[in-house]
């Protein structure tokens, strides 16, 4: 199953997680009422209000917890899709579970906690269902315009030859900016993170050379983005051009180089769409 966009996790959307949807489920809960909470609590409108105050920034601090959390796993692991739904149901079973425990120390409820509990899951899963399914389609929307436009201007820039250029050669420059390494793009194989450097290897001649440059991957990304080099894992990059194919194995998907004895290099699933649109692109640009 293919990871969750990155638009899953904008500044807009984790607002609207995080502040947006609680503001809604105080509302929904004065409302609304769900499951008649006011006449399960015994308690007047002015009263429900109080309690709906405090369960709702109960809401906010779990989530705010929860997805910071998720923002954490994300960067070091790809998240899928059925992750993120039981990643969801774990964060409404968590409010229910808080707002429970207040309900409960605050009511001097004699009935058992975990009596109480299910009535509150129901009330949380009433309020939640449906913003989280919204604010999911509109995550799904954005990435789907958002990938449609990165296409279109990555075939708009090799038609006007913008990217592509074999010959154009391509700057290396340390952490302190200073140039260190330039090398005609259609020469380089791959670049590989090594700890605190990162690996250039290149072709000169028949030989493949390594030079080994202090930088970190993001810098490299913006000097590699006007050519065939592209991120296909979080710690390489692939020249398209010297790709002969992309084949999946048990342990995952790797490119193969057309270079005889070079290493096979993943290619993490975060990146897999971004390789084929390129490759595609290049395709196209020889076809037409």
């Amino acid at each position: 199953m293919n990871s969750i966009p990155h638009s899953y996790f904008e500044r807009g959307i984790l607002i609207c997680y995080i502040i947006l949807i609680p503001i809604y489920s105080f509302f929904f809960l004065i409302g609304f009422k769900p499951l008649h909470i006011d006449l399960w609590l015994q308690v007047p409108l002015g009263r429900l209000a109080f309690i709906a105050a405090i369960m709702v920034s109960i809401e906010m601090v779990v989530t705010l917890i929860s997805r910071l959390f998720m923002l954490l796993t994300k960067n070091h692991y790809p998240i899928t899709h059925f992750q993120y739904i039981t990643w969801e149901l774990m964060e409404a079973v968590a409010i229910a579970m808080f707002c429970t425990l207040f309900i409960w120390l605050l009511g001097k409820r004699a009935e058992p906690y975990f009596s109480i509990l299910p009535s509150m899951c129901l009330i949380s899963a009433s309020i939640l269902v449906f913003p989280y399914i919204i604010m999911s389609l509109i995550a799904e929307l954005h990435d789907r315009n958002e990938t449609l436009e990165n296409k279109e201007m990555i075939i708009a820039k090799y038609a006007s030859g913008q990217i592509g250029n074999e010959s154009s050669p391509v700057h290396f420059r340390d952490m302190n900016n200073n140039l260190r390494l330039v090398v005609a793009a259609g020469l380089i194989l791959y670049i590989e993170a090594a700890n605190n450097y990162v690996c250039i290897c290149y072709l000169k001649g028949d030989a493949m050379i390594k030079y080994y440059l202090r930088n970190r991957m993001k810098n490299i990304e913006e000097t590699c983005s006007n050519s065939n080099l592209v991120r296909c894992h979080r710690s390489y990059f692939i020249n398209l051009k010297h790709v002969r194919l992309i084949q999946k194995e048990s342990d995952g998907m790797y490119a193969e180089l057309e270079k005889e004895g070079a290493p096979h290099i993943p290619v993490s699933k975060t990146y897999a769409e971004q390789i084929i649109a390129r490759m595609s692109a290049i395709n196209d640009q020889y076809v037409s």
